[in-house]
C-alpha cells in the first residue's frame, strides 16, 4: 500500500495511508510526496488523491417543500390587503402633516406701522482697498531621486539575506529552514529572490533552490519558510535578484547595467 508525506508550510508530516489522508484537511494545492520520492507535488496532481480534493457536488432538491408552497399561496392572498393598509396609513400621515404646516403659517404676524420720512441719501465711506499681496511661491518637495540613487549605490550594505536556525537529520537533510530578507532603505522592495545552496558533508554542493519573497516594507524584514529536504548538512544563502519600483532599482546576480555611474537603475 502506498504511503504519503504532506507539508504544512513548516514541517514534513507522515507517512499517511490513503485512509489516514481522508482525515487530514487537504486542499488541491497541499504539497505531498510519495514515500521513496523527493518530488513535492500539489495533491490534485497525484491520481490516487484526486478524489480526496475534488469539490463535492451539492445536490439540489427536486421538489419545493409543500409547506413553502402553502406559505407562498397564503402570502399572495394577503398581499393586496397589506398594500391597501400601507397606502391608507401613508395617506393619513400626509394629511396630518399638511394640516400642521397650514395651521402654523396661518397665524398672522403683528403689523408694524413705520412713519414715513423723507429719504436722505447717506454716503458710506469706502475703505481703502488692501494692497494685493503677491502669491507665495510654493516650495517644491525635495526630489527623492538623490536619496534613491544613494540607496542604489549602497544597496549591498542596506539590504541583506540571512537564514534561520535549522535542524539536521541523523543521516543528513535540512528541516525547519527559513530565509529572512532585511530592508534598511527608505523604499519598499517589490520582489526579492534568495538562492539557497545545500552543501553536502563532503563540502560539495548538492543543489540550489530559489526562494521568492514579495512586498518587503521600508525599514522592515520579511521571512519565508523553505520546504524540508532529505540531503545536505548545511546551507548558504545569498541574494539573486531584487526589484524596487519606488527606488527605481533592479539587481540581478552577475549582471550590471549600461550606466557605469548608476549600474542598478531600473
Amino acid at each position: 500500500m502506498s504511503a504519503y508525506y504532506l507539508h504544512d508550510g513548516r514541517n514534513e508530516i507522515g507517512p499517511f495511508s490513503i485512509d489516514l489522508l481522508r482525515k487530514q484537511k487537504l486542499t488541491r494545492n497541499t504539497p505531498i510526496r510519495q514515500l521513496g520520492s523527493d518530488n513535492w507535488l500539489p495533491a490534485e496532481k497525484l491520481a490516487p488523491l484526486k478524489e480526496l480534493v475534488a469539490p463535492r457536488k451539492i445536490k439540489k432538491p427536486k421538489d419545493v417543500i409543500p409547506a413553502v408552497k402553502e406559505h407562498l399561496a397564503d402570502w399572495q392572498q394577503r398581499k393586496p390587503r397589506l398594500l391597501y393598509g400601507i397606502l391608507l396609513l401613508l395617506a393619513l400621515i400626509a394629511g396630518v402633516s399638511i394640516y400642521s404646516i397650514t395651521k402654523t403659517h396661518s397665524k398672522a404676524l403683528p403689523q408694524v406701522t413705520v412713519p414715513s420720512h423723507p429719504q436722505v441719501a447717506v454716503t458710506q465711506p469706502v475703505a481703502p482697498a488692501e494692497p494685493i499681496k503677491p502669491a507665495e511661491e510654493k516650495k517644491l518637495p525635495v526630489v527623492a531621486e538623490d536619496k534613491a540613487k544613494t540607496a542604489r549605490s549602497r544597496w549591498n550594505k542596506l539590504i541583506s539575506a540571512t537564514n534561520s536556525n535549522y535542524g539536521i537529520g541523523f543521516l543528513g537533510g535540512i528541516k525547519d529552514l527559513s530565509v529572512i530578507v532585511s530592508n534598511r532603505t527608505d523604499f519598499p522592495i517589490d520582489v526579492a529572490v534568495v538562492k539557497v545552496t545545500y552543501i553536502k558533508a563532503s563540502g560539495g554542493i548538492w543543489k540550489t533552490v530559489p526562494i521568492t519573497i514579495y512586498g518587503i516594507p521600508a525599514h522592515d524584514s520579511k521571512e519565508q519558510s523553505v520546504p524540508d529536504v532529505g540531503r545536505g548538512k548545511k546551507v548558504k544563502v545569498n541574494i539573486q535578484k531584487l526589484v524596487s519600483k519606488k527606488m527605481n532599482f533592479s539587481y540581478t546576480e552577475g549582471q550590471k547595467g549600461r550606466n557605469p555611474d548608476d549600474p542598478y537603475v531600473l
